[in-house]
């Protein structure tokens, strides 16, 4: 895992995000999720299984960093498209919802980047 691949998960996961909120088909975002998601699990699970720890958690460690990115990236996407809820009442707690949700995903991609730097 390098600073390349959580670029690419961000890029992903805003991709995604963008097609959602301009109601582009849904199969582009299934296409997106399976490309970052899936393999990385897959590689996981089988190496795993073959006894192999230290190559399985690089693979975890891909998935972790897609997974947190995604959604990331998807939470900004969709402040940054002014997508809002529809009730006004509903407003100021979605608010506080994007920020304590932004504050997370955040706080584990920097807990995640340190994991990965210090296993170098």
């Amino acid at each position: 895992v390098d600073p390349g691949d959580i670029a690419v998960a961000l890029a992903a996961g805003a991709a995604g995000a963008v097609s959602l909120a301009t109601g582009a088909p849904t199969a582009l975002i299934g296409v997106m999720v399976a490309v970052a998601l899936l393999p990385p699990l897959a590689t996981f699970g089988m190496l795993l299984g073959a006894g192999l720890a230290v190559p399985a958690r690089g693979a975890l460690l891909l998935l972790l960093v897609n997974l947190i990115c995604i959604n990331l990236s998807g939470v900004v996407t969709f402040m940054a498209a002014g997508v809002r809820p529809g009730r006004w009442y509903e407003q100021k707690r979605a608010s506080r919802a994007r920020k304590i949700s932004v504050a997370i995903w955040l706080t584990l991609l920097a807990l995640l980047v340190l994991a990965i730097t210090s296993q170098e």
